[in-house]
């Protein structure tokens, strides 16, 4: 062949297989994915039935929940092991600085088993996301360790009248119980949740048994919690040891820090010790809760939102469908980017309402919470409410802050929870409200002190002309080629696939998707060579890019490279039988 063409060629068929590669990391399980994926496609249309949406969550949201969750647990379990259960209270004392009083020896003893089948159990699930332990074997000992867990320590909560030293009014829970019980129901829900995984993937078998269709920043976001989870009990005895607090209010202080809540009024910093090793500390910590709180927002969504986005651009076809019969190649190109606007609009208000959902839940719920352990402070609703609002907003007066032995580690659950999910409603509010806003100061501008008369839409079309310029000389060029003689046309035909392809991988690295323009797609499409007929229902169909799972430009990578491929077999064939003919000669 000749090496003006070969040249080309390879260098594009290897970056084309280094961009397949960083997009579909999984070869080893091919098979099973492509059967995801056709399953996921067949059963679209059904995805917002009740039964087809609690298996999707079983098989996407429960892996992403017990990762998440699981370490956040072994912290719980650690904190309930460090300091003794039951203090004394001194006379004009609150029980947040009570006296501790030690626990007998079998609670201790529990409370460690606990706390080493909690670990056991993590670490499967680990082994687990990394595929180094089969699912079938791995899934099992998570879900049994993690009960047992929960087993360990709800014996010595059901034994509270046992614990309980009186008189009453001068003895209390210390913190670390409650952490105990936070820790149990953590236990038991991701425990639960993991046995309705196994059921749907072995009894019904909505999906298979495996986690290996997670993407690989899907399996990081285990990872991330242990770090996460190892920064907060690192910083919590670190900064205990420096302050002389105790472990569980150095959790709290840590928590509230890395959180940017800086309540602050309740353990400042006294040490310069201290207040220098805090700069590093809460710079690291913020970095990761922001990492991990994207990671969540991009991942945890990531089908789902796809997937309802799918069914928004169906309804939107049948409605179109239902007005106009036009059958113009233009008019459907035209009506799809249409669709796609009003589809990506119905997708962001939808996460809107959720997390809106989500956050007044957390507020009202959290408050009534607070209302109940705060009372010894006479809380009201209200002034619970008022707490819990300007926590979630991370304003952190310090004028109102727990002071219970319930109330704090409340706080720091609630708070891993809470916080996060604020972050998440202000990253939709920004994708819709704010942006409404934004379109209002410019066009306020555009009509007051703002020189360029322009609007969006011209600036936009004048920046795309050079390149529709360009594309419309690439057809000709097309044209031109696709007219030569049969023999070299595969040559010049793969030569040009080649350029396609090269220009289409460029495209898929994008953080936001390609969408091209009607020039664009008119270049594509001759080099497919797709016939008028397909042509003319193409842009509305089931398997046109916009239905598809995959962006455009991926899309248009796998077909291009299917028709190269294609191109390479003919010129292959065309070039042996040349070469027989002349021996036959």
């Amino acid at each position: 062949m000749d090496d003006s063409v070969n040249g080309p060629i390879q260098e594009t068929s290897m970056t084309t297989t280094n961009t397949l590669h960083d997009e579909y990391s999984r070869e080893k399980d091919a098979e099973l994915i492509k059967k995801t994926l056709k399953l996921d496609e067949e059963g679209t249309k059904d995805f917002f039935k009740p039964a087809v949406l609690r298996w999707w969550f079983a098989s996407v949201g429960v892996p992403m929940i017990a990762g998440t969750f699981g370490p956040v647990a072994n912290l719980m379990s650690i904190c309930a092991l460090v300091q003794p259960w039951r203090v004394m209270i001194p006379p004009s004392e609150t029980e947040g600085n009570g006296v501790p009083i030690s626990d007998p020896a079998w609670l201790l003893v529990l409370n460690s088993v606990s706390l080493g089948c909690s670990l056991a159990a993590n670490l499967f699930l680990s082994f687990n996301f990394a595929r180094k332990v089969r699912y079938a074997i791995a899934q099992p000992l998570t879900i049994i360790l993690w009960y047992l867990s929960a087993v360990f320590l709800l014996v010595p909560l059901s034994l509270t009248k046992i614990l309980t030293i009186k008189p009453t009014y001068n003895h209390a829970f210390s913190q670390p119980y409650y952490y105990a019980l936070i820790a149990t129901v953590l236990y038991i829900l991701i425990s639960s949740l993991l046995v309705v995984n196994v059921i749907g993937a072995y009894k019904f078998r909505f999906y298979a048994p495996s986690f290996a269709t997670l993407t690989m920043p899907q399996r990081t976001l285990m990872l991330q919690a242990i770090g996460f989870s190892f920064y907060l009990a690192m910083g919590a005895g670190l900064f205990s040891a420096i302050e002389d607090w105790e472990f569980v209010n150095g959790l709290y202080w840590a928590d509230y820090t890395l959180l940017t809540i800086g309540i602050g009024s309740d353990y400042p910093l006294t040490t310069q010790l201290g207040r220098g090793l805090m700069i590093p500390y809460a710079v690291g910590g913020i970095m990761m809760v922001g990492l991990i709180v994207g990671r969540v927002q991009d991942l945890m969504l990531e089908r789902g939102r796809a997937k309802i986005e799918r069914k928004a651009l169906k309804s939107q076809r049948r409605r179109w469908f239902k007005k106009s019969n036009k059958k113009q190649e233009e008019e459907d190109f035209k009506t799809m980017r249409k669709i796609e606007r009003r589809a990506d609009m119905m997708r962001k208000y939808l996460a809107l309402a959720a997390s809106s959902v989500a956050f007044f839940f957390l507020w009202l719920m959290g408050a009534l919470v607070f209302r109940f352990t705060e009372a010894p402070q006479h809380w009201t609703y209200f002034d619970a409410m008022y707490f819990s609002y300007t926590t979630l907003l991370t304003v952190g007066y310090g004028d109102l802050y727990p002071k219970s032995n319930s109330g704090k580690p409340f706080f720091v659950i609630w708070t891993l929870i809470a916080v996060p999910t604020m972050t998440i409603l202000i990253s939709n509010l920004s994708d819709t409200i704010v942006g409404w806003l934004e379109m209002g100061t410019i066009w306020l501008g555009h009509y007051t002190i703002l020189p360029d008369r322009k609007t969006m839409k011209e600036m936009n079309e004048s920046s795309d002309s050079v390149d529709a310029r360009e594309l419309k000389l690439d057809v000709e060029m097309l044209g031109n080629i696709i007219a030569q003689e049969e023999e070299k046309r595969g040559m010049h035909r793969g030569t040009t696939l080649a350029k396609a392809i090269k220009r289409v991988v460029r495209d898929t690295g994008r953080k936001t998707p390609k969408k091209y323009s009607w020039e664009d797609w008119q270049f594509f499409l001759a080099l497919l060579e797709m016939p008028q007929s397909e042509r003319e229902s193409f842009w509305l169909a089931d398997e046109g890019p916009l239905f598809s799972d995959v962006s455009e430009s991926t899309w248009l990578l796998w077909k291009l490279c299917g028709k190269l491929e294609n191109v390479m077999d003919q010129e292959f064939r065309d070039l042996e039988n040349g070469v027989q003919a002349d021996k036959e000669e």
